[in-house]
């Protein structure tokens, strides 16, 4: 939301009151008989986006004022406002108090209404750039995040390196053919990258175990996506990571894990990630049997399609691999 307050400060309250009494109507004004009045209501009564000061004021100079502004609000854009413009009065508001404005008295309620508007737009450009800027890094710091904990579970099994990776870039893949949007195919890429977290409390045993697992042993790994969930969850993603990583077990009849979920129960980011991950699995080596190759996958997600495999799903997934020669080339 746009920030249009204002604070005047001057040791002329008939000053004061006069901008107030003619530009209320235009701005939310303030005002402030003395610097340290300033200094407070900036601190119990902001944030401001502009504040106007008097050069020549007993105990605190304006230069002194706005320097102190400067300091403790550096968002407030500074105006000077003085009877006594000078060079020098002039040098040492810009340098010391970095003001945006240089105003001489008498100063005409248009003159100042024109200052002030300008000023404000200068405020809200500089905080949207500022917010722009954090959401970037913001992303950033969460990509990084992303990586490193697909890092750390890849890290523990010589045979799943890169399984995270491959499935993301088939997910992302499947999702631009089925038009989604780019955020939600961002979505898509992100909880993919990241969806076996939980493996990184299964133990290294199971997962590298060359025969067949007992049921106890699958009962553990069919843990992981409730663990990944609770991993995430209390990351404040912008999008539903944590729900997609606990769905990507899921099948549409109800036979998946871990919540047994049904059709219309699961997200598509899900279903996308269901089938990726079900495709890339069978292509690759694992420590319990070969590498099935890519024929013998499609043939999974073909012969389940709408029954485990959301149907649209899988036929854009059969194209992207017999039509558009995907691969999992990272």
């Amino acid at each position: 939301m746009a920030n249009n307050k204002v604070l005047l400060v001057d040791d002329e309250e008939q000053i004061l009151l006069s901008f107030q009494r003619r530009l209320k109507k235009q701005f939310n004004l303030d005002i402030a008989t003395s610097g340290k009045q300033g200094l407070e209501k900036l601190d119990s009564e902001g944030p401001y986006a502009v504040v106007v000061s008097d050069y020549r004021m007993p105990e605190m100079d304006g230069v002194h004022f706005l320097k102190t502004v400067k300091q403790n609000h550096p968002d407030v854009v500074r105006i000077m406002l003085t009877g006594f413009a000078d060079i020098h009065t002039a040098t040492k508001a810009v340098n010391q108090g970095q003001v945006f404005r240089f105003l001489t008295k008498p100063c005409p309620p248009r003159d100042m209404a024109e200052a002030l508007e300008q000023s404000i737009r200068y405020h809200n450009f500089i905080i949207s750039e500022r917010e722009v800027i954090d959401l970037k890094r913001w992303r950033k710091s969460l990509e990084q995040m992303v990586a490193a904990l697909a890092r750390l579970v890849e890290s523990r099994d010589a045979y799943t390196a890169g399984h995270q990776q491959r499935v993301a870039l088939l997910s992302v893949a499947i999702g631009r053919a089925m038009g989604l949007e780019e955020q939600t195919i961002d979505t898509v890429r992100l909880a993919a990258t990241i969806h076996d977290i939980g493996k990184v409390y299964v133990p290294l045993e199971f997962l590298t175990k060359p025969g067949s697992l007992s049921p106890l042993e699958l009962d553990v790994i069919h843990t992981h996506p409730q663990v990944g969930y609770e991993i995430l969850k209390p990351i404040e993603f912008e999008s539903p990571i944590s729900r997609i990583v606990l769905e990507h077990h899921e099948r549409l009849d109800g036979s998946g894990y871990p919540q047994g979920l049904i059709g219309s129960e699961i997200l598509v980011e899900s279903k996308i990630i269901t089938v990726a991950d079900v495709v890339e699995a069978m292509c690759s080596h694992r420590p319990y049997r070969p590498s099935r190759g890519v024929n013998k996958a499609l043939g999974e997600i073909e012969q389940k399609k709408g029954v485990c495999y959301d149907p649209e799903i899988v036929d854009i997934c059969l194209e992207l691999f017999r039509k558009n020669n995907f691969n999992f080339q990272i």
